[in-house]
């Protein structure tokens, strides 16, 4: 019966919660109070669908990142309820600052004490004002491309925070870099101009199974010039 009841309520919130985040029906700050609504549940619901793009992307950074890692200040962009900082704490990070637009998720992630800062924001390519150029030395995304989500143009302002050679890292579902008109021929033709423009440098865009259920994952690595 448990088993029975754990299967419907992962049906109701792929129905009713994750369809709807991955659609173009709603827009952006309908999206962030779907998040915000759904913020108590969450963590549970994402370890009901095998979710393991935070693991995944602390295992990369720490490739990056062999040592002196309590030293290295990081920015988790879309931070939800704090699942990468809990990763990346477990691993020897501890300076660790988040930004999420959902106050529902932030409150969640505050409770864990893992971050030094939180910001309630979106993120765009627009200069955010609460942070100076070259703040932080990693700046790490997780699973927070997407419809509605965050703009294929907002990594110009990642670089514009992000310290020169430090990393940038998205671990994310793959399917919308290649599907979502969002995304599709404007996300990595940016990523190219700015390369050769000598903003960043390509370290790895790799891919891996597992991302949530059957949903394959992507691993996009630049470092800052």
């Amino acid at each position: 019966m448990i088993v029975s009841n754990i299967s419907m309520d992962k049906e109701s919130v792929y129905d009713t919660t994750v369809k709807q985040l991955l659609s173009h029906n709603l827009n952006t700050e309908e999206k962030t109070k779907l998040y915000t609504d759904w913020s108590s549940t969450y963590e549970l619901n994402l370890k009901q669908f095998g979710y393991a793009a935070n693991s995944k992307c602390s295992e990369v950074l720490c490739k990056y990142y062999p040592e002196n890692r309590e030293n290295i200040v990081i920015l988790d962009v879309g931070a939800g309820t704090g699942l990468l900082a809990e990763e990346l704490a477990t691993k020897g990070f501890k300076t660790i600052n988040g930004i999420d637009p959902s106050p529902g998720m932030l409150k969640e992630a505050e409770k864990k004490k893992l971050y030094r800062n939180v910001f309630c924001s979106y993120f765009t390519s627009k200069p955010l004002p609460f942070f100076k150029q070259d703040s932080f030395d990693l700046l790490a995304v997780v699973g927070s491309f997407g419809t509605g989500h965050i703009p294929y143009d907002a990594i110009i302002e990642m670089i514009r925070i992000t310290k020169p050679g430090g990393v940038i890292c998205i671990s994310n579902r793959r399917s919308p870099f290649y599907e979502s008109p969002d995304y599709v021929d404007k996300f990595f033709p940016l990523c190219d101009q700015l390369e050769q423009e000598g903003k960043w440098k390509k370290e790895e865009i790799t891919t891996y199974k597992g991302f949530m259920e059957n949903a394959d994952g992507i691993i996009i690595v630049y470092r800052v010039n």
